[in-house]
C-alpha cells in the first residue's frame, strides 16, 4: 500500500509539473504574457522608429503557437478588420496554445499618403524582402524582426492579404510546399481546414531559409506550414470580405485543435496546381472581357488593350483553360504587365 501511495504521489507530481510548464508565461519581442491572459502592446522594430501593434492570447492549455498576420500591404485591409474583431471573441481560458495576432505588419505603408503596398521609406515589397536583415533598410529590418520574433516564436503561420487598388480577386488561400512531404502534407491539410473553396497549390518560392523571399515561405523553409490568405479586392474594406476573414481564421484555430469546433464541414473545394498570368504585349489601354470567377475555356477571349485613339492592338487570350482569379481593375497596362491570372487545375 506504501508503495502504491509513492507511485501516485509521483504521478499526480508528474502531471502537476505538466499543467505548471503549460502554465508558463510566454515571451514575445520584450512581453511578458502569462497563462490564460490577453496581452495587446506595440513592439518596436530595433534601430528603426519603426513599431508593430501585436495581440497575444496565452492559453491556460498547452497547444501550439499559431501567428495570424495582417497588413504587410499598405493597401489591403479586410484582414486587419478581421483581426480587430477576432481580438474581442477569443478566449484565453478556453483556448490551448498561444494565439497572435499582428495587426499591422507594415504600419509605415499602411499611413503612407494614397493607397500603395510597398514602404515609403524605401519602395520596397516587405513580402519580398524575407528572411530580411538587422543591418538593411527598413522593409529588411521589419522582414529580419518579423522573421526572427515572429515566425520564430510560432508553430503556424497565416499571412493575411486582399486585392490592392487595382486588383479584383476571387478569394483564395495558397498552400506552398518545399518538398518535404511531412510538412507539404500538414500544410495542405490546414488550407482545407480554413472553409476556402479555392486552394492553390504553390511551389515557386526558394526553398533556401536565407533567401525565402515571402513571409509564409519563410515559415515553410523553418519546417513550420505557412499559408497566404486572399480575401478582399480593390483596397476595399467591405463587410462581407471581413466575416469571410473571420469565418476562415476561426477555421484555421480549429483546424489545428486550439479551440473546439461549432462549424459546419466545408464542401467543394477545389485544388489548383498552377497559376497561369496572361500578360499584356503592348501598352495601352486594358478592356476586360472576362469577370473574376468565371471559368474560361483555353482561347478565349479575355480581354483587349487598345492604343490611345481606342483602336484594338491587342487580343489577350486564354493559355489554359482555367478560372479566373485575379484580374487588373484599371485601364492603363504597361508593357509585359500581368493584367489576368488563371487557376488552373
Amino acid at each position: 500500500m506504501l508503495l502504491r501511495s509513492r507511485y501516485l504521489i509521483i504521478i499526480m507530481c508528474f502531471f502537476a509539473s505538466l499543467a505548471n510548464a503549460a502554465r508558463s508565461p510566454f515571451e514575445l519581442a520584450g512581453s511578458t504574457i502569462p497563462a490564460g491572459e490577453r496581452r495587446s502592446f506595440v513592439a518596436s522594430v530595433a534601430d528603426t522608429d519603426m513599431q508593430i501593434p501585436i495581440t497575444v492570447f496565452h492559453g491556460i492549455d498547452s497547444g501550439p503557437v499559431l501567428t495570424l498576420s495582417a497588413g504587410t500591404h499598405g493597401d489591403e485591409f479586410p484582414a486587419i478588420t478581421a483581426l480587430h474583431r477576432l481580438r474581442s471573441e477569443i478566449d484565453s481560458a478556453v483556448l490551448k496554445g498561444t494565439l497572435i495576432l499582428v495587426h499591422a505588419a507594415n504600419l509605415p505603408a499602411l499611413h503612407q499618403y494614397g493607397l500603395s503596398a510597398l514602404h515609403p521609406g524605401d519602395k520596397k515589397n516587405l513580402n519580398r524582402e524575407f528572411p530580411g536583415s538587422a543591418n538593411g533598410s527598413d522593409t529588411e529590418r521589419l522582414a529580419h524582426f518579423l522573421t526572427e520574433e515572429i515566425i520564430g516564436s510560432s508553430d503556424y503561420l497565416a499571412d493575411l492579404h486582399s486585392g490592392s487598388a487595382y486588383q479584383q480577386l476571387w478569394p483564395h488561400i495558397y498552400a506552398p510546399f518545399v518538398g518535404d512531404e511531412a510538412l507539404d502534407a500538414r500544410t495542405l491539410a490546414w488550407a482545407k481546414a480554413s472553409g476556402m473553396r479555392h486552394i492553390i497549390l504553390y511551389g515557386d518560392r526558394p526553398r533556401d531559409p536565407a533567401n525565402s523571399i515571402s513571409y509564409p515561405n519563410t515559415a515553410m523553409t523553418r519546417g513550420k506550414p505557412g499559408l497566404t490568405l486572399e480575401i478582399g479586392d480593390r483596397g476595399q474594406n467591405e463587410e462581407e470580405d471581413v466575416l469571410a476573414y473571420l469565418d476562415a481564421l476561426h477555421r484555421l484555430i480549429v483546424g489545428i485543435d486550439m479551440l473546439p469546433s461549432t462549424l459546419p464541414a466545408s464542401e467543394g473545394q477545389i485544388i489548383y496546381e498552377q497559376l497561369v498570368e496572361v500578360e499584356t504585349p503592348v501598352e495601352g489601354f486594358f478592356e476586360s472581357k472576362c469577370k473574376i470567377g468565371e471559368f474560361v475555356e483555353k482561347g478565349a477571349l479575355l480581354g483587349i488593350v487598345r492604343d490611345y485613339f481606342g483602336e484594338p492592338i491587342a487580343e489577350l487570350r486564354a493559355p489554359n483553360r482555367g478560372i479566373v482569379l485575379m484580374l487588373r481593375n484599371a485601364p492603363p497596362a504597361n508593357k509585359g504587365a500581368a493584367l489576368i491570372t488563371l487557376g488552373v487545375q
